[in-house]
């Protein structure tokens, strides 16, 4: 009878929420810092550079932002059973790819906020390269989103506008 008072405690210090648990509570200070430099960047763009491209081969401004989004939106996707939409990139102006920009960031931290520490090595997704673990599905959602910020900066910089500093 001794061992079930301990018990009780042992088992109430183990996390039961995504919020408990430090992992993930680090990866969604991260992602919603990402977020707010992202929008912060965004804004910098005028109306008009929405459909600047440096090149023939390159997105515009507001297609890079679009593609973020949606593969935000795709990345994090196997992370919950929320079903993600995908942003139309028919019609693109400022304030529909800034609203779409930061819908993605917030469904994609629902979705990282919907694991555990432990899912972010076990559980398993598929995420557009095959089957991979949580964490690295968040790190791919990361890597691609940084990759395409840093084309949105030197569209910014041919433009002549310098782009807000980071902050980590």
């Amino acid at each position: 009878m001794r061992i079930f008072p301990f018990l009780l405690l042992a088992a109430s210090a183990f996390p039961l929420h995504a919020a408990d648990n430090p992992m993930v509570h680090r990866l969604l200070d991260h992602w919603n810092k990402s977020k707010d430099y992202m929008l912060r960047i965004a804004a910098q763009m005028p109306e008009d550079g929405y459909t600047f491209r440096p090149n023939a081969e390159e997105m515009t401004f507001g297609e890079q932002l679009l593609h973020i989004a949606n593969d935000t939106e795709f990345l994090t996707q196997g992370l919950t059973t929320k079903k993600h939409p995908t942003f139309d990139d028919k019609h693109i102006t400022k304030d529909s790819a800034m609203k779409a920009l930061a819908a993605s960031f917030d469904d994609g931290a629902q979705a990282i906020g919907s694991l555990t520490d432990a899912d972010l090595s076990n559980k398993m997704v598929s995420a557009g390269e095959g089957q991979m673990s949580a964490l690295e599905a968040v790190l791919f959602a990361f890597d691609h989103m940084e990759h395409h910020r840093g084309q949105c900066i030197v569209y910014l910089r041919v433009k002549g506008i310098k782009p807000v500093d980071y902050v980590f």
